[in-house]
């Protein structure tokens, strides 16, 4: 913790609220000028490549953040405003300085990952996001297809089995993407995780001394 609020405090003058708007309303545009104008090959020429990075594309290592998510208008345009909606949550939780923060560790630890793989993506960064809203938030209610309630934790669950399934049968670029993407939330939430569980644990041990002696 006191590491964070050092690197936090080096972050003072930086004050971009509200700063993850920003980042959803660019992959919006990114979205609608590669859907009417696919002869540009825009999201292509912003994709996190390495090889394309060291023959001088410098830009693919902050342009991979705003690549939007595939799919149809309707998918993308409900994906968008929940990226928003959580990371306007996370802003207004920590701080626009925190939360630049978290941001920043997460694209940084994503580039590294691409150095190492070759090619990078922001998948697991904005599944981050997710995980630390539903770490601070477990049991706000989400409707899952816009009709059936479920709460926060049991979709980060989801997504957890998701990114062990991912680590188990990837291949080890798939591996070293999904390590590098949890630096943020262990920096933010490893010791509050370690207590949890430890406490957890002792509850248990506690119960079974409890059932041993009443026998």
């Amino acid at each position: 913790m006191k590491l964070l609020n050092q690197l936090e405090r080096k972050l003072y003058k930086f004050r971009i609220q509200p700063f993850f708007s920003y980042i959803v309303f660019a992959m919006a545009g990114i979205y609608l000028i590669d859907l009417f104008f696919p002869q540009f090959f825009l999201i292509s020429r912003m994709m996190l490549f390495t090889p394309a990075v060291y023959a001088g594309e410098i830009w693919r290592l902050i342009t991979f953040i705003i690549i939007p998510p595939g799919g149809s208008i309707l998918q993308t345009a409900l994906t968008l405003y929940f990226y928003y909606f959580v990371g306007t949550a996370l802003e207004n939780r920590w701080g626009p300085r925190r939360f630049l923060l978290f941001y920043a560790i997460g694209v940084i630890s994503a580039i590294i990952a691409a150095l190492i793989t070759g090619i990078g993506t922001n998948l697991y960064l904005n599944l981050s996001l997710f995980f630390a809203f539903a770490i601070l938030y477990p049991d706000f209610q989400l409707l899952l297809f816009l009709v059936l309630p479920i709460k926060v934790k049991w979709l980060a669950l989801l997504n957890g089995l998701y990114y062990l399934y991912g680590f188990v049968n990837g291949n080890w670029a798939i591996r070293v993407a999904i390590l590098f993407s949890l630096a943020n939330l262990l920096l933010f939430f490893g010791g509050d995780i370690y207590n949890h569980l430890r406490m957890a644990i002792s509850q248990w041990k506690r119960r079974q001394a409890f059932k041993n002696r009443s026998r």
